[in-house]
């Protein structure tokens, strides 16, 4: 009788060391997935906001920010859950930082494109020839415009063709409003006229939508407050209720009940930030 029982023991951790094995190997190829789309997506970032910092130190921010806030909150609301819910916030804060200055310098470039189609514009009128007038453009201006045309000055001094360097421009700034001046300029020169004209064009119309966008910005600004305002009201509610009362709000964090509850108030929320969202983003 003992020797099948230890057959049987045998068995049994023969095919836990099995199971644990091919579960440290799935999660292994998901972490080392997951890094590696990680560190793709920040370089990309930092390379477009011309941050000379590695991305692999990014994620190691990130843990750190998710270990120390989540022994914070533990500590604070005595419960693992909401702990494990604040360091996800905080692992997710360094890279949607990145996200909001590649934002930030998308929108600034925006707002100087405007100008440097005018002094592209006076540069051609004035006997400049196109190149000549990107670089006045490079010298003139403050960055990111001047950053992005130094790099279009650089590659067609090393004989990259005006096409392919506007190409390239046009594909590390994701706007409209450059790939219409970039279709402008390669079929201005494909079929002729006056280039001066196009830029004048293209540079009121841009200046119009701004103006439009800005108006349109103004006057839902009240309700993407009220979208904040509403959404913050749960959060503070639940802190108060637990700072006056905290036995009124324990069930909420030490029960199975009181965590489905909170995962579908943070759903609704999810939802009514993405509803209002949708109803005050107006495309110009």
């Amino acid at each position: 009788m003992q020797v099948p029982v230890l057959i049987l023991i045998i068995a049994a951790f023969g095919s836990a060391a099995l199971l644990v094995a091919v579960i440290s190997d799935i999660l292994s190829a998901t972490l080392k997935r997951y890094e590696e789309e990680v560190l793709k997506g920040a370089e990309m970032t930092f390379d477009q906001i011309y941050l000379n910092i590695p991305a692999r130190q990014l994620m190691y921010v990130a843990f750190v920010l998710f270990v120390l806030f989540t022994a914070i909150a533990t500590l604070l609301f005595g419960s693992i859950m909401v702990g494990l819910v604040v360091g996800l916030l905080a692992f997710a804060m360094p890279r949607l930082l990145a996200v909001l200055l590649r934002r930030r310098r998308n929108r600034r470039f925006g707002y100087q494109l405007v100008d440097a189609l005018m002094n592209t514009s006076n540069a051609l009128r004035s006997g400049f020839s196109l190149p000549q007038s990107f670089e006045l453009i490079q010298r003139e201006m403050d960055a990111p415009i001047c950053q992005e045309f130094r790099l279009l000055n650089q590659e067609t001094r090393v004989g990259v063709p005006m096409e392919t360097a506007l190409e390239h421009f046009s594909a590390r700034m994701p706007s409209e409003d450059l790939d219409l001046v970039v279709t402008a300029i390669l079929v201005s020169q494909e079929v002729g006229g006056s280039l001066a004209e196009v830029m004048d064009n293209i540079a009121r119309t841009i200046r119009e939508r701004h103006t439009i966008e800005g108006k349109i910005k103004a006057l839902t600004s009240q309700g993407r407050l009220q979208a904040i305002i509403l959404c913050m009201v749960p959060f503070a509610l639940a802190f108060a209720i637990n700072e006056l009362n905290p036995g009124l709000f324990y069930p909420m964090l030490h029960s199975l009940v009181g965590w489905a509850l909170l995962g579908v108030v943070g759903v609704l929320e999810l939802f009514g930030i993405l509803i209002v969202r949708k109803i005050v983003s107006i495309q110009v």
